[in-house]
């Protein structure tokens, strides 16, 4: 999972998921494919670019999908959306307030990435338990050996991307893993203006006095002689 903060305050979230060989011959038995198989059409409709499945040389398989923020204070609720109730992102918030008298932004991002506890979470997804309970599948059943198996091969890497700094961390299997990163920019246009105003300052301040002392230079040589 990669936040990526423009100097604006803006970005993106993507999460790329990569499976191994083994897991995408279990997800295709049947003669069914990874894009017949995995549901993303709630995530497109949330608002998430999708791009197709691509293999990998060793048989395993990837899936990126990207949302889009106009304000650090919304890529909670997008961390949310991927991760839910049960997952493995904990406390994953930006945030960009000013910094150097208004000159710069303090850009930060925390997070903790937690498998110590990750669920699968599929008793949670009620249209997921229809679906099994239709097809005659024991739920729980499914949801103990995905725990299982999410306990020991699952690892998450939580990647920020900042102005100016790129720092990241990796929670492996049943592991927990916190990150966080702190950036500061300055702002060059307002630098460059406020560098402006001092000198126009400065200027208006010389002229100011050069003129005093011709004023006062004209006042002397213009007096009148004592008798």
């Amino acid at each position: 999972v990669q936040v990526s903060v423009r100097p604006d305050g803006s970005g993106t979230v993507r999460a790329q998921v990569m499976l191994d060989a083994d897991t995408v011959q279990a997800a295709e038995a049947g003669g069914t494919t990874l894009a017949q198989r995995v549901r993303l059409t709630d995530l497109r409709q949330a608002g998430w670019t999708v791009t197709p499945w691509v293999t990998t040389p060793r048989g395993g398989a990837t899936l990126t999908v990207t949302k889009p923020f106009q304000s650090p204070d919304q890529v909670a609720s997008i961390a949310r959306e991927l991760s839910g109730t049960t997952g493995p992102l904990r406390s994953v918030r930006a945030t960009r307030d000013a910094a150097w008298l208004g000159l710069g932004h303090r850009v930060t991002l925390h997070g903790v990435l937690d498998l110590t506890a990750a669920q699968p979470g599929v008793t949670t997804d009620q249209q997921l338990v229809t679906n099994l309970t239709n097809q005659h599948v024991d739920v729980n059943a499914i949801n103990t050996q995905l725990l299982a198996q999410l306990r020991s091969s699952f690892s998450v890497r939580l990647v920020a991307n900042l102005p100016g700094t790129r720092r990241a961390v990796t929670a492996p299997p049943g592991k927990a893993a916190t990150l966080d990163a702190t950036t500061t920019s300055i702002e060059t246009v307002r630098v460059a203006l406020l560098g402006a105003a001092v000198a126009l300052a400065a200027l208006a301040a010389i002229v100011w006095w050069r003129g005093g002392r011709r004023r006062g230079r004209r006042r002397r040589a213009t007096a009148p002689a004592p008798r």
